[in-house]
């Protein structure tokens, strides 16, 4: 009887199976083909990306060393190359150095205003590179279809084809349907807390809320799971938190010829021992989980069994992609340890040690929950926890709105056969500053890079070809012009 039963439960969960993977499929997108050809020179925006590249808008945490007068060259080269926009849109200078541009629409009353966003500044070129660019980092230069230069991914392509955007359909007397607004900060790499905050303070100040905001973030991407063959879009709907951590350990000094059994740079190896193999809790949050909805109908056979029935295959799932690198990122809060100090010479005892971690944390979780963590795996050794800084992960936007339907179907256009999925950003934008004035804010660069190229981005020999700029214009002209 027993057999019976057991054999009854194993045919019916088959069947479950076998059925829910069969209807594991992406639903089909209706794309628009209405107005599909927007008419441009192929160079024009490349050509004023290349200027904007030349104009070293590099942004240090110490703001007293920045060059500001390079911002400022900025703005007025931007105000030289879209004389229509700065003709028709009011544009408003935020602390000196941040830009808010802001479009009328003709039926402000009946929808809420949209904002799209940057941000001018750049990192530096890192001390000793120089050498390893093909071509001058700050030189704009356009070598066989490719400008070369620091921003030319991060981010000035996203002003740039947005402001070429709106020049164009300024040239054919568009007026958008409703308010839109361009966000510029000035500080997005060191944190954003003098443009980014700036702009949303004003914003918040004047009462005004967005549908929704488009940030830097994803953008489609080729190679990034070998068994897919299409592109994928990555569009964020949320980021981890980022927090720096310093951990200290006081101990007793003295000659290194009678050292205790452990020093106080011995202890701390016992904590980064405690950190690494005592890692934060795996878990699969919605976001990602929507991730994998979204890329498992395109994926093999036994990846779209497991994915079409999560509710069975859950922790087998889990614990298999936290083995690979990018997995374990996505599912829990990563800890990187990263600076260690001690003694200044080799024969004397450390009087205080230390270890610097960073942590991106999990959306669902907080940075006092982490802390909590590191006590509690550190419980028997005497530390004391000094937070550097501390971001909680951002709010999650939802992936059903028709902001971002709007932004997943003109991917579709620009991109044609292409799989768009919401998922977590790991790094952190100055997205979620919009929070005080918008639920819905999304994060995606419509150029397309291939796997091996992301580590271009902060890295030696940034380039974006003409074509890659070009699909961004057309983007943001489509998404501008349906507003």
């Amino acid at each position: 009887m027993y057999l019976y039963l057991v054999l009854a439960i194993i045919i019916l969960l088959l069947i479950i199976i076998t059925v829910r993977t069969i209807r594991f499929k992406n639903v089909d997108i209706h794309v628009s083909e209405q107005d599909s050809n927007v008419k441009y020179d192929r160079m024009a925006c490349a050509n004023k990306l290349a200027k904007s590249v030349q104009i070293k808008t590099i942004s240090n945490s110490d703001y007293s060393i920045t060059d500001w007068e390079q911002f400022k060259r900025y703005h007025s080269l931007i105000e030289e190359m879209f004389p229509l926009v700065h003709k028709n849109i009011d544009r408003k200078i935020i602390n000196e150095y941040s830009l808010l541009y802001h479009w009328n629409g003709k039926n402000k009353n009946n929808k809420k205003p949209i904002i799209i966003t940057a941000h001018m500044d750049v990192v530096p070129i890192e001390e000793g590179t120089e050498k390893d660019w093909k071509q001058e980092p700050f030189s704009g230069a356009i070598v066989d279809d490719i400008i070369w230069g620091r921003g030319t991914i991060d981010t000035k392509v996203h002003m740039i084809a947005v402001l070429e955007a709106a020049e164009l359909l300024l040239k054919e007397g568009f007026v958008p349907d409703r308010d839109v607004y361009f966000g510029f900060g000035h500080d997005e790499e060191v944190g954003g807390k003098q443009g980014a905050v700036k702009i949303v303070e004003y914003l918040k100040g004047q009462g005004i809320e967005f549908d929704y905001v488009l940030d830097e973030g994803g953008c489609v991407t080729e190679g990034a799971i070998k068994e897919i063959a299409k592109p994928i879009a990555l569009i964020g709907i949320g980021e981890k938190g980022y927090c720096n951590i310093k951990i200290e350990i006081e101990g007793n000094g003295g000659h290194a010829s009678m050292p205790p059994k452990h020093t106080s740079l011995g202890l701390i190896g016992q904590v980064i021992n405690n950190l690494e193999t005592k890692q934060c809790k795996l878990k699969l949050t919605k976001p990602v989980e929507e991730f994998l909805l979204k890329i498992g109908p395109e994926m093999k056979l036994l990846n779209r069994i497991i994915l079409s029935n999560l509710w069975l295959f859950r922790p087998l799932f889990v614990r298999v992609f936290s083995k690979m690198q990018s997995g374990n990122a996505l599912l829990r809060t990563t800890t990187a340890v990263t600076m260690a100090e001690g003694s200044m010479e080799p024969n004397v005892l450390p009087q205080k040690a230390s270890v610097t971690c960073n942590f991106r944390v999990l959306p669902g979780e907080t940075g006092e929950d982490l802390v909590n963590h590191i006590e509690q795996v550190n419980k028997d050794i005497p530390i004391k926890i000094q937070p550097l800084r501390m971001e909680d992960p951002s709010m999650i936007s939802s992936s059903k709105t028709e902001g971002f339907k709007k932004i997943e179907n003109i991917t579709n256009r620009v991109y044609k056969d292409v799989i768009v999925a919401p998922y977590i950003v790991l790094a952190g934008t100055d997205a979620r500053k919009y929070e005080p004035v918008c639920n819905n804010i999304y994060r995606f660069s419509p150029y397309k890079l291939h796997n091996d190229e992301l580590g271009k981005i902060h890295g030696t020999n940034e380039n974006l070809s003409v074509d890659n700029v070009n699909k961004c214009l057309e983007f943001f002209y489509y998404l501008l012009k349906e507003s």
